[in-house]
């Protein structure tokens, strides 16, 4: 914690020596077609994280900005966004035309390090953006972000949801928060993504090995979650959001407000609360302990000048989450409304004070992220006053790259990375799994981008070192009688893991028709503490669970291949994978019993996964307004050695999609849409040992919304349905599935949002 504040007091101090001239920028935006002015059209900067919109004349305006090449986005609903360099040293007015199109199939990504087009970006990107989330909200963002083509999720109910992305889940995908790593302790098959929709603009999702740019824990890919947008010079403004949801008679209260001055400090503050009783299935019975409520608040202030920019923020989050046992289904279920928690529960809390900050020297750029993150899990089975399972966690993190232009075209990005974590078990938990430990991260990279207009090419390559420790010395280790792997006579484990890591990829766009991309990358894994050190009774999973101190480090090389072509009315595409894993870690019982609960163990064997995305979009120029989009994901996951399948690897989807946005207005509705959804999850008949099939099943969904104007006030409507056929099904990648419990039922949410 000193670290951080000596570091963040630094640049604070010596910022003005990276000082640069600033420039501005202006312009007008038009229609492509009749020349008209676009009022309302969003003129993003993504490194500054700052941006405005037209004025009814079509005209925008962004002052004291660095004078320098920098990325623009201009974004409008109904229209082909539109993404290019410009030079702020020049004084002048640029304009711009937009061309109307039903669907958008571009935007700026920051995950691969280097700004770009996700077009052009050689590296699988997926964005979910905050109207997205708005239209087709879940009770957790995780099951929002699993619409996604190549992504899914593990669940344990609503309120517990882990990403899973093209078959490869729990500590291989990385969540980034803020600029930095987010870890709380997503080993554990009960700990879901741990972070909700608040003060949230936009969610990339990167499909692939992202190691070099992310480090351990990436070899799948990345959750980025990307904050909302500081407010424009010289205004304040802000937002009330209330939801509710038929099914889990849940409910959200979102509010939050921003500002910032004319000199260019920022400022913003957030809080969410969300409660959910126990859910419905499809056939209409309660399933008991389902029920869970957050909380969550959101503060950061900044100060930007022609130096650069700093961000300071801090989050704290609170979840309450029950656990659905499965011998105690009918003792759970209560009365339709009830909302206390009752035994078993989860209680976890997050601290999270993060900086980051840009420097501008000439047309280079160095950034500097660093984060503190303090996590307490507990689980608490038998009694309100007792933790069964109680550990904390805190973590240092810290990432420095510097982006060196090496000429109009050509960027290199060298950076140095690294975390210090400790977990520690509670003094009077009533039970151990993991012992106390450290993990000690140090990593070195550098990435080439060459970007021209029809090409852009990626390369790089990543040191890593990793020392892990294992200590069981402490009295509360003696007295619960645990033992680590091997029983070593100092009661301690040390392991290092490390190596090289690399990817190389190309993108290349002869024409606005096509569109050809290609990436071969490398990630790897260390083994998490549990799958090396577990060794006992895991609460949330009623199971008992056995690592192994000897796994080696997961690598793997993951081939992209992939292709898109494009109309004036439709749009076609394909992403190709095949990924080649080394030392997979995998989870399987024995025939074992410790006391009423089944042994676990961990398995390591050499696997393979390989499928894709291919997308069919179609939206007639003589309806504007109208898309028809299609989707087809598949994955399948084997053991190299045997060929036997991979558990846990979702079932092959094809997802529809009608979608309806009008610019007109009747009465007190304006810009109305609505989308109507099908999504077929198919027979999942690929199972592993031990693991049941699972049959398919459709699910339909309906969204509708509108700006609506009525008494004096203007807010936004937003009313979405899922599973509106009322189904009665069970979901292959559900932990609750071995016990044939079944997902939600038809739900219906309300969303109203008022900006101020």
């Amino acid at each position: 914690m000193k670290r951080f504040v000596f570091a963040v007091s630094f640049l604070m101090i010596f910022a003005n020596g990276f000082a640069m001239d600033l420039g501005r920028l202006s312009g007008r935006v038009i229609d492509g077609e009749t020349s008209s002015p676009l009022p309302g059209v969003t003129v993003y900067l993504p490194e500054l994280n700052r941006g405005t919109v037209t004025d009814g004349e079509g005209h925008f305006e962004i002052e004291d900005i660095p004078a320098k090449t920098l990325t623009l986005q201009l974004s409008f609903m109904g229209y082909e966004t539109k993404i290019l360099k410009v030079d702020t040293k020049e004084v002048k007015s640029f304009d711009f035309s937009l061309v109307p199109s039903a669907t958008t199939i571009d935007e700026v990504v920051v995950s691969g390090a280097h700004i770009l087009s996700r077009e052009k970006s050689p590296v699988v990107i997926s964005k979910v953006d905050r109207a997205e989330i708005l239209r087709n909200p879940s009770p957790s963002l995780m099951s929002t972000l699993a619409r996604t083509p190549g992504v899914s999720e593990v669940s344990m109910g609503p309120g517990i949801s882990k990403p899973v992305i093209r078959g490869m889940s729990f500590s291989r995908v990385l969540t980034v928060y803020q600029g930095g790593r987010f870890e709380n302790q997503q080993w554990g098959a009960d700990h879901g993504l741990g972070l909700s929709e608040t003060g949230i603009e936009s969610v990339e999702l990167v499909k692939g090995p992202a190691s070099l740019i992310y480090g351990s824990g990436a070899m799948a890919g990345v959750v980025n979650l990307i904050e909302e947008r500081d407010a424009d010079r010289g205004t304040v403004s802000g937002d009330v959001n209330l939801r509710g949801y038929s099914n889990s008679l849940g409910g959200r209260l979102d509010a939050g407000v921003r500002g910032a001055s004319q000199n260019g400090f920022v400022w913003s503050i957030r809080a969410a609360e969300e409660n959910h009783a126990d859910y419905l299935a499809g056939s209409g019975k309660t399933v008991g302990n389902t029920r869970f409520n957050t909380r969550n608040v959101k503060a950061g202030v900044g100060w930007g000048g022609k130096w650069g920019d700093t961000r300071v923020r801090y989050t704290y989050l609170k979840q309450n989450l029950g656990i659905l046992e499965e011998d105690e289904r009918e003792e759970l279920v209560t009365f339709r409304n009830d909302r206390a928690m009752q035994l078993p529960f989860q209680d976890v809390t997050d601290h999270f004070l993060s900086s980051e900050t840009n420097l501008y020297i000439g047309q280079d750029r160095l950034k500097l992220t660093f984060g503190y993150h303090l996590n307490y899990r507990e689980e608490i089975e038998d009694g309100f006053d007792e933790v069964d399972l109680g550990l904390r966690q805190q973590n240092f993190m810290y990432d420095a790259k510097y982006y060196k232009g090496l000429g109009k075209d050509l960027e290199l990005i060298v950076g140095v990375q690294g975390f210090y974590l400790q977990n520690e078990n509670y003094e009077h938990a009533e039970e151990i799994l993991i012992p106390d430990a450290t993990k000690d991260d140090r990593s070195l990279y550098a990435l080439l981008n060459y970007a021209r207009e029809k090409w852009v090419l990626q390369g790089g390559a990543r040191y890593d070192y990793r020392r892990v420790m294992a200590d069981a010395r402490d009295e509360k280790f003696l007295d619960y009688g645990f033992e680590l792997p091997g029983s070593p006579n100092n009661r301690i484990i040390e392991r290092d893991f490390g190596g090289m890591t690399a990817s190389g990829g190309a993108t290349f766009m002869p024409d606005e028709r096509w569109r050809f991309r290609a990436n071969l990358a490398s990630g790897f894994r260390a083994p998490d503490l549990a799958e090396l050190f577990s060794n006992g009774p895991h609460p949330g999973t009623s199971r008992f669970e056995l690592g192994n101190s000897t796994f080696e480090r997961e690598q793997n090389v993951q081939a992209d291949l992939g292709i898109r072509y494009k109309l004036s009315e439709l749009s076609m595409g394909a992403e190709f994978f095949y990924n080649h894993v080394d030392n997979f870690i995998f989870f399987t019982p024995t025939d074992v019993r410790q006391g009423d609960l089944t042994v676990w163990e961990f398995e390591q064997d050499n696997a393979r996964l390989y499928g894709g995305e291919f997308y069919l979009d179609y939206h007639p120029t003589a309806l504007k307004g109208l898309s028809i989009q299609n989707n087809y994901s598949m994955v399948i996951g084997q053991r190299r050695s045997s060929g036997e399948y991979l558990p846990y690897i979702p079932a092959f989807r094809w997802q529809q999609e009608l979608t309806y946005n009008s610019s007109l207005s009747a009465g007190h509705f304006s810009r109305p849409f609505a989308s109507l959804r099908g999504n077929w999850v198919m027979n999942q008949n690929r199972a592993a040992p031990l693991e049941e099939n699972t049959p398919g099943y459709y699910l339909l969904g309906l969204s509708l919304g509108s700006q609506v104007n009525a008494f004096g006030q203007t807010f936004d409507l937003y009313v979405n349905g899922t599973n509106l056929l009322n189904l009665h099904y069970l979901d292959h990648m559900s932990l609750y599935r071995p016990f044939g419990i079944p997902q939600m039922g038809k739900n219906v949410s309300v969303h109203l949002r008022f900006k101020f």
